[in-house]
């Protein structure tokens, strides 16, 4: 085992990568502030709320990235769920319209959902979005588009 109190000095960073068998380039790339390990992945810290964007996913990969982000918090929040979308054309199919998450005209829920325990994230979140009819929820201008895909979303908590 190796313990290591100053990991910015050459000599632990050699030890540190020694015990994890990696070089010292992969251990200072993962070290560096900018480094992020989703890059379709930001976060945002404020005083009293903090906010996680996934911006250009998979329709598939939502609702497990949602669940993630939500089971990591440690104590009871209150939640709101912006949706980011593409609009497909129904005049002309080749074109789409993308729109970002913002809780101003893209939310999942009108008032932020407390959740008090781990089983609140399914019950509460995860179970109504999916039964929710995102096409007739979400706001758009439904002349003349119909919803392709939810590719993004950002998390107020």
């Amino acid at each position: 085992m190796v313990y290591v109190s100053n990991v910015s000095r050459p000599t632990n960073q050699k030890l540190l990568a020694k015990q994890y068998k990696i070089s010292v380039e992969t251990l200072k790339k993962h070290m560096s502030p900018n480094y992020k390990t989703d890059p379709k992945y930001r976060f945002y810290n404020g005083k009293h709320m903090e906010s996680h964007l996934y911006e250009g996913i998979q329709p598939t990969e939502f609702y497990d990235k949602l669940e993630n982000v939500l089971a990591s918090q440690t104590n009871a929040f209150k939640v709101n769920i912006a949706l980011g979308y593409d609009l497909v054309s129904l005049t002309d199919g080749s074109f789409t319209q993308y729109w970002h998450p913002n809780l101003a005209n893209t939310y999942a829920f009108k008032t932020p959902v407390a959740i008090n325990s781990r089983s609140d994230i399914r019950k509460k979140i995860i179970s109504e979005i999916r039964s929710m009819e995102l096409a007739n929820t979400l706001n758009y201008p439904k002349s003349g588009y119909k919803l392709k895909a939810i590719t993004g979303f950002k998390i107020y908590i």
